[in-house]
């Protein structure tokens, strides 16, 4: 049996309600560079536009595979081949040519399976791939349905993004492709990009307080729900902020990725500058440039791509940005230290996971596992996992009147919000 190794750690969308990521770059899956294959329309198609729904930054769109579906997939420029992450697939699809390989990545604990085939035809709206490589992961280790409160059946990235020029309207939640020989305008500040490995990465300039202005280099990963990750300058560490705190980024293929959320006095991105931003910093890992065979500085994500009209023409090495809004955006990090996760079924039912030490959520007694049953005095199933997402960072000094189950006694807490970072 084949042992992959993962190039970098695997990061639930918004983990917590503190801003996690989510971050898959799945290398080394079949012999040789991510091959030339293409969705195509067929017939004299050359453009199409589709909605899609966006949970905590992501976007989620419908895909149909070997015929059936629509099943919901998240759409994620960090990610070569395509994904399954729902385990019920192995009982359904009829694979005559597959490898079950075991992938390795970061962090304690043991490999995971995973089943590699290329018996897989995946439909977008109209448009058509055959043999599309794809991974079927035999746990669903990822758990993304609890974290986004949406059933999530896999990642869809590279094979979709290099067939046509994609233009998502995050405002509008649109998503429109067409194909690259179509005379289209490309709206907004043309910013140059570079396909490695099938994931795009650009070289722009940030401001530190420690450093000044400096040119990094990033990844482009519209499937991280974060403004930005920073993590490595040359063979160290990247640089801290002087203000800092504790944060579990995330959870690694084989474990929590630990590190510090902290704030970059600027990013520039062509024409506009963001300042302020939230980014965070996770432990140091050496290894990560050679697994994922790019050294770069970070990563760019969906919490600032959101404010743009963006348009990847992958085909001609270029993404387009044209701001949606003139207001200044404002980067806010979860304000209660609270981690909520959904389990799924007739009724969705919101657990509290992880609470962060000397967090509002701690100071308010509230425990791990505790359910949460309503807010404000309102049922809690008339909220979206999203909605709680943002309530929970909005705004500094707001008290929420929370209702929670505890060994199947109900228990009501007044939970203040508190800025700490």
């Amino acid at each position: 049996m084949m042992i992959l190794r993962l190039s970098k750690p695997i990061h639930h969308p918004y983990f917590s309600l503190r801003g996690a990521l989510f971050v898959l770059l799945l290398l080394f899956l079949f012999p040789g560079r991510v091959s030339a294959q293409l969705f195509d329309f067929g017939g004299n198609r050359k453009k199409q536009t589709i909605g899609f729904t966006m949970v905590k930054n992501l976007i989620v769109i419908p895909v149909y595979i070997n015929g059936k579906g629509p099943y919901n997939f998240l759409l994620d420029t960090g990610v070569a081949q395509m994904i399954i992450t729902d385990t019920t697939f192995l009982q359904t699809l009829t694979l005559k040519n597959y490898q079950t390989v075991k992938v390795q990545g970061y962090g304690f604990g043991d490999n995971i399976e995973a089943v590699v085939t290329r018996d897989i035809t995946a439909r977008i709206g109209k448009a058509t791939i055959k043999n599309i490589p794809t991974a079927i992961f035999k746990k669903d280790i990822f758990d993304l349905s609890s974290y986004l409160g949406i059933k999530i059946h896999g990642i869809m990235g590279y094979y979709f993004f290099n067939s046509f020029v994609v233009k998502i309207n995050y405002y509008a939640g649109r998503l429109t492709f067409y194909d690259p020989d179509k005379k289209t305008e490309r709206k907004g500040s043309k910013i140059p990009i570079q396909i490695v490995n099938g994931k795009p990465y650009l070289n722009t300039e940030i401001e530190t307080a420690g450093l000044g202005k400096i040119k990094v280099d990033l990844l482009i990963d519209n499937g991280s729900s974060h403004p930005l990750m920073m993590e490595s300058l040359g063979n160290d560490p990247f640089p801290l902020p002087a203000t800092t705190i504790p944060a579990n980024l995330g959870v690694g293929i084989n474990g929590i990725i630990n590190g510090v959320m902290g704030r970059i006095p600027t990013l520039s991105l062509g024409e506009y500058s963001f300042h302020d931003v939230l980014a965070g910093f996770p432990d140091f890992n050496i290894e990560r440039s050679t697994l994922e065979g790019k050294s770069r500085n970070g990563s760019l994500g969906a919490d600032v791509l959101r404010h743009f009209l963006v348009t990847f023409d992958y085909p001609n090495s270029a993404m387009y940005l044209k701001r949606t809004s003139d207001q200044e955006v404002k980067f806010e990090h979860d304000m209660s230290g609270l981690e909520i996760y959904v389990v799924q079924g007739i009724k969705n039912r919101y657990y509290i996971g992880r609470i962060e030490e000397g967090s509002p959520g701690d100071e308010a007694g509230l425990q791990p596992n505790d359910e949460i049953v309503g807010i404000n005095f309102n049922n809690i199933q008339q909220y979206t996992l999203n909605d709680l997402t943002e309530l929970l960072k909005d705004h500094d000094g707001k008290q929420i009147l929370m209702e929670f189950l505890r060994d199947n006694e109900k228990h009501i807490i007044l939970l203040r919000l508190k800025k700490r970072i």
